[in-house]
């Protein structure tokens, strides 16, 4: 078999394969013995019809199709396999039948989607800033002030106007060009004032208002509005405010420290020691977090690649499926979970189209970087990942094992560990 490839834009590649007569032969035969094993002539028991026979009264046009067949099929991948492609389509096969036809020679051009040639840049050595993880007094003063928010009293304001801050209770209609829009309508809702919740200038226009006043508001929605009649539209809202209230915080004092339950917590500096703890381990791994993503994203940066469009609509029914199933942890489908939203499927799939890119590209250009650095686990690296999968999962090691086979993580662990050498291979600066 003589096979030869030539690489074509847009990631594909075509297969130039071809067979000598005596190779062919060798599926013709193939071919032809199974089917006399099955051919029905009368006269004749099944399986022994006489080649001849079978010739006159059929001739070789299924024997030359099925010996095809088998041909295509062992020597496609064959070929595939011996010039180490990564295929990702089915491939577009085109026969040459007048040679075949000539002389007995099976010649077929194979053109098929492959993995994209990846070129790298700089991926060692690229300078970083890191974050700081130090927990600073104001950080202390936010995490106090929202336990005190978390554990306040909504108490009624008798007198007075709506202020920032307050929780306004009331009654809203929206409505476009005069006429009422879908989803704009509530009754006797909750807002705190200056939380951002509603459309800018909403909530500013609120304040000073007073108890059982009502007003016409009007503002436009913003053109990332995910309604898309809504989108950049000038809409009024009639409102009408019922009750203003505003939070009651308690005293920061031991006995506000014990209601809030924190296993060996029962004082005010005991609180604050492990608020402290805690905000530095947030830190940390927020700052980890980041300094992975944005090393990453440098390295990606400077990679140079096509992205096949079958990888990303991969990527992106794979992040579906993800969302489907967690839809179903609700008892709800995933369509019900995104009207909640005011999003559509079409639009959540388009939402998550350039996530889905970079997911591809991380995992191409980390792929490469392993084919490049000769990146392989030793049963240490198992052993680390395991265990760190325990951690995360709060399982026991060998729990982890039974669950996840060697085969089945093994890709998982191998991308982190690549991750990790690029991490202590940066300059943090």
């Amino acid at each position: 078999m003589n096979v030869n490839f030539e690489r074509l834009a847009g990631n594909k590649v075509e297969l130039h394969v071809e067979l000598s007569p005596e190779e062919f032969q060798k599926y013709y035969e193939e071919a032809f013995t199974k089917i006399l094993e099955t051919a029905d002539v009368k006269g004749f028991r099944k399986g022994k019809v006489p080649r001849s026979i079978y010739l006159s009264r059929f001739g070789e046009g299924k024997i030359y199709q099925d010996a095809i067949d088998l041909a295509l099929n062992r020597t496609y991948f064959e070929a595939v396999d011996a010039n180490k492609l990564q295929v990702l389509d089915e491939p577009e096969i085109d026969i040459d039948f007048d040679k075949l036809n000539s002389d007995k020679t099976l010649k077929y051009k194979a053109t098929v989607l492959v993995y994209p040639e990846v070129e790298l840049g700089q991926y060692f050595g690229i300078e970083i800033e890191k974050e700081s993880t130090k927990v600073s007094d104001a950080d202390m003063e936010k995490q106090i002030q929202l336990d005190l928010r978390n554990k306040s009293d909504l108490e009624l304001v008798e007198e007075g106007a709506l202020e920032i801050g307050n929780t306004a209770v009331f009654d809203f209609e929206g409505f476009k060009d005069g006429v009422p829009f879908e989803g704009g309508k509530a009754e006797n809702y909750s807002l705190e004032i200056g939380s951002g919740q509603f459309i800018p200038g909403f909530e500013e226009q609120m304040v000073g208002m007073k108890a059982d006043e009502e007003k016409y508001i009007d503002v436009t929605f913003p053109e990332d509005y995910h309604v898309e009649d809504l989108k950049g539209q000038p809409v009024q809202f009639r409102v009408k405010l019922h009750e203003i209230k505003k939070r009651v915080a308690p005293e920061f004092d031991d006995e506000f420290v014990k209601e809030l339950g924190i296993e060996g917590v029962s004082t005010v500096d005991e609180y604050k020691e492990y608020q402290r703890k805690k905000l530095e381990a947030e830190k940390k791994e927020a700052s980890d977090n980041k300094f992975e993503y944005d090393l990453l994203s440098k390295i990606m940066d400077q990679a140079k690649v096509e992205i096949p469009e079958v990888l990303v609509e991969r990527r992106k029914e794979s992040m579906l499926r993800q969302e489907e199933q967690r839809a179903q942890g609700y008892g709800i489908k995933f369509e019900q979970l995104l009207a909640y939203q005011g999003m559509t499927l079409d639009q959540y799939k388009e939402q998550i189209t350039e996530a889905a890119r970079l997911d591809v590209l991380r995992e191409l250009v980390l792929n490469k970087i392993i084919e490049v650095e000769n990146i392989d686990l030793t049963d240490e690296d198992f052993e680390n990942g395991y265990q760190d999968l325990a951690k995360m999962y709060n399982q026991d090691v060998e729990t982890m094992k039974a669950q996840l086979a060697k085969e089945r993580i093994a890709y998982h662990f191998l991308l982190e560990k690549t991750v990790k050498m690029l991490k202590e291979r940066a300059i943090i600066k």
